[in-house]
């Protein structure tokens, strides 16, 4: 049985603990550089087939931290229909975060319905890059294409 402690004056003491839980450090939320925000303003008016380019780009902004970079970039067909309002672009590349290229794989077929997705690695990744390592780490792109 707990025993009761005292003060001085002869007043029983309420001992009252409290644990008290640091914040967990907070990273810096990741700036979308305004290159980057140029394309995903043409990600969010590019709509074909299952490619919802406009929830795409909303959940890419909210996500930020997933990702390094992104791009859909267009075809020659483009060209000839531009001047209509059509960007014929049907593959979006990635340049993932490291720990975050199998989720990002799994969202863009699951929840955005891509008709293919690999990862494109190795002397492929770094040829299309024009580099083969980043601060000693090789390059891995995703890429996710709809039909």
């Amino acid at each position: 049985m707990p025993t009761q402690k005292k003060d001085e004056r002869g007043k029983r003491r309420d001992v009252k603990i409290e644990f008290v839980v640091p914040p967990v450090p907070q990273l810096p939320e990741k700036k979308i550089s305004e290159a980057q925000e140029i394309q995903l303003g043409i990600i969010a008016k590019t709509n074909f087939n299952r490619f919802s380019g406009k929830d795409i780009a909303k959940w890419l902004r909210e996500n930020h931290k997933m990702w390094r970079a992104v791009l859909l970039p267009l075809n020659f067909i483009s060209l000839r229909d531009m001047d209509d309002g059509n960007w014929h672009a049907d593959t979006l590349y990635i340049y993932f975060e490291d720990g975050w290229g199998f989720e990002l794989e799994e969202i863009m077929r699951e929840q955005f319905h891509a008709d293919e997705t690999r990862m494109i690695g190795g002397e492929t990744a770094g040829d299309m890059l024009a580099d083969s390592e980043v601060d000693d780490k090789p390059y891995v792109i995703l890429e996710a294409w709809w039909d």
